[in-house]
């Protein structure tokens, strides 16, 4: 079936705004806060360890953080905030997981079900493309920062393929019960049907996410201008709450791009 994607848009907006939509919402916005605190206190640490063994980066003229240090800092030693980066990747596909069922309005298996499932496949591709698109660039920058964030964005455009062809790999996990295997192929397959619209799509999503970003940036300058400094945890509060948006829209019109060109066996030859 052809990909429709005014459709898919409209699921997305149809869905924000239901009460499904509003407890998945709910539901993202504490994970992703959560996450964020864990992730950027893991990288953080990562980053301080690797700088303090090389005193001529950490002098040098052009050094930066390549993120901003998040307000929720977690004070663990590295190797706990790395048993907590890989729970808190896991549980975020966990609840990704959940979302996406209360957006599709089928006979979809349990967590329970699909857990093992779930672990291995998405919990592993979720691992990898964090481990080299948020670690593998502060490892780098033991050879010269500029080289780190040079380096980072070849593997980044290197991965976008990858994560392209199985964009539909989460609603499989949680719609379908397939083994692992059969799960990555029949991705595949659903995104063979109709490549282009759906790369469309993500473009168009992916837009949307950079236009988020205008809004913090027109209430810093205004609060700026009128009190002198802009106040981070409002700022902090504002992207979190519209990148939620953004993610719940986001799964609802992807769950709902999915669900289109589901109908029939994949072809997966």
């Amino acid at each position: 079936m052809a990909l429709d994607i005014r459709r898919a848009l409209q699921a997305g907006y149809d869905g924000l705004t239901s009460t499904a939509g509003l407890n998945v919402f709910s539901v993202l916005l504490v994970s992703n806060v959560a996450y964020g605190a864990v992730s950027q206190s893991f990288r953080q640490r990562l980053l301080t360890q690797i700088v303090s063994g090389r005193p001529a980066i950490q002098s040098g003229v052009y050094f930066q953080a390549p993120f901003d240090v998040e307000l929720l800092a977690l004070e663990f030693p590295l190797a706990v905030l790395v048993a907590l980066t890989v729970a808190a990747v896991v549980a975020h596909e966990g609840v990704r997981f959940w979302a996406i069922q209360q957006f599709a309005d089928i006979p979809a298996p349990t967590l329970r079900e699909r857990g093992r499932v779930l672990v291995a496949v998405a919990g592993g591709v979720a691992l990898f493309v964090y481990a080299v698109r948020q670690v593998l660039p502060l490892v780098l920058v033991s050879q010269g920062f500029q080289m780190g964030v040079q380096l980072s964005m070849v593997v980044s455009v290197a991965v976008a393929p990858v994560l392209l062809v199985t964009v539909y790999l989460r609603q499989e996990l949680a719609l379908t019960a397939a083994g692992s295997t059969e799960t990555v192929r029949n991705s595949v397959a659903r995104f063979r049907e109709a490549p282009v619209p759906i790369f469309g799509l993500l473009l168009l999503l992916a837009m949307l996410g950079q236009l988020l970003l205008l809004p913090g940036a027109v209430v810093s300058r205004l609060v700026t201008v009128r009190v002198g400094t802009t106040p981070s945890l409002f700022l902090e509060a504002l992207n979190r709450v519209l990148f939620g948006a953004l993610s719940t829209f986001s799964v609802a019109t992807i769950t709902d791009a999915y669900l289109q060109v589901r109908d029939g066996p994949p072809d997966a030859d």
